[in-house]
C-alpha cells in the first residue's frame, strides 16, 4: 500500500510540474507588469562581432532578408570594440580600430534592417584581444577605463539615434564592472543626452540579482545561457560521452525553466522592468543545452537538442505579460551552405531544425 501511495504521488507530481510548466504565472488581478517600451522581441542577434566589411554587399542582403522571412520583427546588431588584454585601459573603436565593423558597415546594417521591415537593438560589445572573456575585465587604470568606455558607448548612442534605432544596448556581461553602481549611472546619463529611445543593459545569466542600477535602464536585459539540460555539467566539461549521449528532453527543460521564470518574474516586479533575453541560445551539438554558453567542445552533432532547448524557452516564457523578448544568439551576416547545415555544430540555427521552431512561434500573435 505505502509503495502504491508512494507511486501515485511521484505520478500526481510529475504531472503538475508538466501542466505548470505550459501556464503562464498567475498574479492578483491588482498586479501591474511593466511593459516593454519597444513592445514584445522577436529577434535574433545578427552579424556577430562582424569585421570590416562583413556587414556590406549580397551576402549581408541575404542573410537579412532570410532572417526576416523567419517571422522576427527585430535584429539586434552585435559589433565588437576591442580592448589589447583584459588589463588594458583603453578601448579602441571606429577609427582607432581597424579591423572593427566601421561606421559605414554599422549604418548599412542597420539599413538592411529597416528596408525589411526589423526593428533595430543596437549593441556594442567589448572583447578583449588576448582572448579574456569581457567578463573578466581587470583594468590596471580604472578610471581612464570608464572615460575610454564611456566615449565609445556615447559615439554608438549618436549613431543608434542618427540612424532611427528602436533600443540601445549600453554593455554586455561587463561582470567586473557591475559593482561600480555610480559609474555605470553617469555613464547612462551621459548616454541620454544622445539617445533618446530605451536603453537595456545585457547582463550574464546568474548575475541578474546583484545588480543595484536596474531603475537606470528602461529594460533588464540577459544573457540566458541557463543549463536546463540534463547531461550532467562536469561530465559534460570533460567531455564524458558517456552522460553526453543522453539526450535532455523537452519535459525536462521546461521543469528546470521553473524556478528561474519566478525568479526572474520577481526581479521584473520588484524594478518595474520588463525582462528581455538579450542573448539565448545552444549550439546544435548533444550536450550543450547543460552548459550553452559553450563555444569550443567537439561534441556530436545534434542539431535536434538544439531544436528542443528553443522549444523549451518559447514555450515557458512567451505568455508571461513581464517578458519582452528574444534575441537568439545567432544569425550569422555570411550564412553556410545548404551542405553544410546537415554538419554544422554552431549557434545559428538557419536551415536546421531550431529555424523551424522558430517560424513557428514568430508567426504567431503574443
Amino acid at each position: 500500500m505505502k509503495l502504491k501511495i508512494a507511486f501515485l504521488t511521484l505520478f500526481l507530481y510529475t504531472n503538475l510540474c508538466a501542466a505548470l510548466a505550459n501556464v503562464p504565472l498567475k498574479e492578483s488581478e491588482n498586479t501591474k507588469f511593466p511593459q516593454s517600451p519597444i513592445g514584445f522581441v522577436k529577434g535574433f542577434s545578427w552579424g556577430t562581432f562582424g569585421q570590416k566589411g562583413d556587414y556590406i554587399g549580397p551576402h549581408a542582403e541575404e542573410s537579412m532578408k532570410l532572417l526576416a522571412q523567419t517571422g522576427a520583427n527585430s535584429a539586434t546588431i552585435v559589433f565588437s570594440m576591442s580592448m589589447h588584454s583584459k588589463k588594458s585601459s583603453e578601448i579602441f573603436f571606429d577609427k582607432t580600430n581597424p579591423y572593427m565593423a566601421s561606421d559605414d558597415d554599422i549604418k548599412n546594417a542597420i539599413r538592411l534592417a529597416h528596408e525589411n521591415n526589423l526593428k533595430v537593438i543596437l549593441k556594442p560589445t567589448v572583447n578583449c584581444n588576448d582572448g579574456a572573456w569581457r567578463g573578466h575585465i581587470e583594468s590596471e587604470d580604472w578610471e581612464k577605463w570608464w572615460q575610454s568606455y564611456t566615449a565609445a558607448m556615447t559615439h554608438y548612442a549618436k549613431l543608434a539615434q542618427d540612424t532611427n534605432c528602436a533600443a540601445y544596448c549600453i554593455g554586455c556581461e561587463m561582470v567586473t564592472t557591475e559593482d561600480a553602481e555610480s559609474h555605470w549611472r553617469t555613464m547612462i546619463s551621459e548616454i541620454r543626452k544622445n539617445f533618446k529611445g530605451p536603453l537595456v543593459y545585457n547582463t550574464n545569466h546568474g548575475r541578474e540579482d546583484k545588480i543595484n542600477w536596474w531603475d537606470a535602464v528602461d529594460i533588464i536585459g540577459i544573457s540566458a545561457y541557463y543549463p536546463v539540460g540534463t547531461t550532467n555539467i562536469a561530465a559534460a566539461i570533460a567531455e564524458d560521452m558517456n552522460h553526453i549521449d543522453k539526450k535532455s528532453s523537452l519535459e525536462q527543460m521546461k521543469k528546470n525553466w521553473l524556478p528561474i521564470r519566478e525568479n526572474l518574474r520577481s526581479l521584473s516586479l520588484k524594478w518595474n522592468r520588463p525582462i528581455f533575453f538579450a542573448e539565448i541560445g545552444v549550439r546544435s551539438a548533444r550536450g550543450s543545452s547543460a552548459i550553452p554558453w559553450e563555444y569550443y567542445n567537439d561534441w556530436p552533432y545534434d542539431a535536434d537538442e538544439q531544436a528542443r532547448y528553443y522549444q523549451a524557452a518559447l514555450e515557458m516564457f512567451w505568455h508571461e505579460p513581464w517578458f519582452a523578448g528574444y534575441a537568439w544568439w545567432a544569425w550569422l551576416s555570411h550564412l553556410y551552405s545548404h551542405e553544410r547545415a546537415a554538419r554544422d555544430r554552431g549557434f545559428c540555427p538557419y536551415l536546421k531544425p531550431a529555424e523551424n521552431i522558430v517560424k513557428d512561434w514568430y508567426r504567431k500573435q503574443r
